[in-house]
């Protein structure tokens, strides 16, 4: 999907698929179990996937305009 949409789409399979491989890696794990430093770094990764398909989206629909061609980077 070539929006901001996309991008959160993108972000939140990250996370969750991040959440199921802490409680998959540790069955008896509780979400009080899960310290700080896990939830900077799970959040951190989400946003980071964010920011990188945000970047993308942003680059093709830059040259999108430039060039006149493409799908217009709706």
């Amino acid at each position: 999907m070539n929006t901001i949409v996309g991008a959160l789409v993108a972000a939140l399979i990250l996370f969750v698929s991040s959440i199921v491989t802490l409680f998959t890696n540790n069955p008896e794990m509780t979400w009080g179990m899960i310290t700080t430093a896990t939830w900077v770094s799970l959040v951190g990764g989400a946003l980071a996937a964010f920011l990188k398909d945000y970047q993308a989206l942003t680059v093709r629909r830059t040259v999108n305009k430039v060039t006149g061609t493409g799908d217009g980077g709706i």
